[in-house]
């Protein structure tokens, strides 16, 4: 009798795999802050465990008052310690408490629903992945009383969460649907008086949003990475900063900024240093001979390094993977741009803490041979179900588009 054929099936992205199988995931751990009722904002965390003991995740900040699910964030087969970090960080000091699904549940659906009648839409990942970390609304799920709106109306806050045009457009809405005195505003953590900036470089940012009239034509490439090469090409508004470049990058390539980073000429040991002021791990090469100059990222601007065609940068990722970017400013173009585009781009990015480049070619290599002594370890590391397989061609041009395009967006 003939063998039948094998079926070829491509890998599943960790958005698709979530969008197919994350529901199949037991619930492993659901999280909300304890005053969430007193302040109308749900801070919540839903995590379901693979088999190999890591987390897929959605965090969701759930706007009781008005505006339902304002931010949302998934992430895929991930180390609980992770998860943990990101909560924490989401939480910003917040009490935590351990609840059980069906509370966060009716809070998230009952939120949406409100906002819904109200005119205003989840967030764009919710509606693209996250929502189906949740289970389906349906009869099986215990229904919960949750009060939305605040004292029987709707209840806007506005915060330095939201620009002046995004609060207009969401007043204006309120205006529409329920009408003039039908609903209340307060002021949340606007930057009313003088006193209320931190510093004068604060206050620049905040008043100072000017539109360029140059852009930058980069492309970035992942040293040491072959078969494929893995490459983007991203346009940058000249007077961007270092720290809308790494967010760029991050976006471009699909990695989660779960570690540290710095920009400089030629990698570890040049100078000048362009990262974060306030990172905690504050690297500097002990083998280099010169003292490094250490510039911010959140200040300097794109103008202030790059001044010429061909002219090139590095950008490491992960001190311990040391993922090396080569940037290569192709153009100097004289038109204006608000936020970065991305336009092209080969190769799959590689996973997170992987090992590095080498660690990613030795993942290749044992993901393609099924005799390989830790081939079955490795699947399992990387999620992967049966008959799936790791692409590292695949790259979803328009789906970071997608995200580059919001991240960057003023719109609410």
């Amino acid at each position: 009798m003939a063998k039948s054929p094998k079926k070829h099936i491509q890998f599943v992205s960790p958005e698709n795999y979530i969008r197919q199988k994350a529901r199949n995931l037991p619930i492993y751990k659901c999280l909300i802050n304890a005053n969430w009722k007193r302040e109308g904002m749900a801070q919540i965390a839903i995590a379901r465990q693979h088999t190999n003991g890591n987390l897929t995740f959605g965090l969701y900040m759930v706007d009781l008052f008005c505006l339902g699910v304002r931010d949302t964030f998934y992430s895929f087969n991930r180390p609980e310690s992770e998860f943990d970090d990101l909560v924490s960080k989401m939480s910003d000091g917040l009490e935590m408490i351990s609840v059980d699904y069906e509370l966060v549940h009716n809070i998230i659906y009952a939120a949406i629903e409100y906002a819904k009648e109200l005119g205003f839409n989840p967030h764009k990942d919710y509606k693209s992945v996250s929502q189906y970390i949740l289970e389906e609304d349906t009869d099986e799920i215990v229904l919960m009383e949750i009060e939305c709106g605040k004292n029987g109306r709707p209840l806007f806050i506005q915060s330095d969460f939201f620009t002046e045009a995004q609060s207009k457009r969401i007043i204006n809405q309120l205006e529409k649907v329920v009408g003039p005195g039908n609903y209340d505003v307060i002021s949340g953590y606007l930057y009313d008086d003088e006193e209320d900036f931190d510093s004068d470089i604060e206050r620049e940012r905040y008043y100072s949003k000017k539109k360029s009239d140059k852009a930058f034509q980069f492309k970035i490439q992942l040293a040491n990475i072959n078969n494929p090469l893995v490459w983007r090409r991203i346009l940058m508004p000249a007077n961007a900063t270092f720290e809308d470049f790494h967010d760029a990058i991050q976006i471009a390539f699909g990695w989660e900024d779960y570690h540290l980073f710095m920009f400089s000429p030629k990698g570890f040991g040049s100078s000048p240093v362009i990262e974060l002021k306030d990172e905690e791990d504050d690297f500097e090469n002990p083998f280099s001979r010169f003292p490094i100059e250490k510039l911010d990222a959140e200040t300097l601007t794109l103008a202030e390094i790059f001044d010429h065609e061909k002219q090139t940068y590095t950008y490491l990722y992960d001190f311990g993977d040391n993922w090396e970017h080569k940037i290569t400013l192709e153009a100097i173009l004289h038109q204006s741009i608000d936020t970065p585009v991305l336009f092209k781009g080969k190769g799959a990015c590689p996973p997170e803490d992987c090992g590095g480049a080498w660690g990613y070619e030795n993942l290749k290599v044992v993901i393609a041979d099924k005799k390989h002594p830790e081939h079955k370890e490795m699947r399992e590391w990387l999620g992967l179900e049966q008959g799936e397989k790791w692409d590292a061609e695949e790259f979803d041009l328009q789906s970071h588009q997608e995200d580059m395009e919001y991240f960057f967006s003023d719109e609410p």
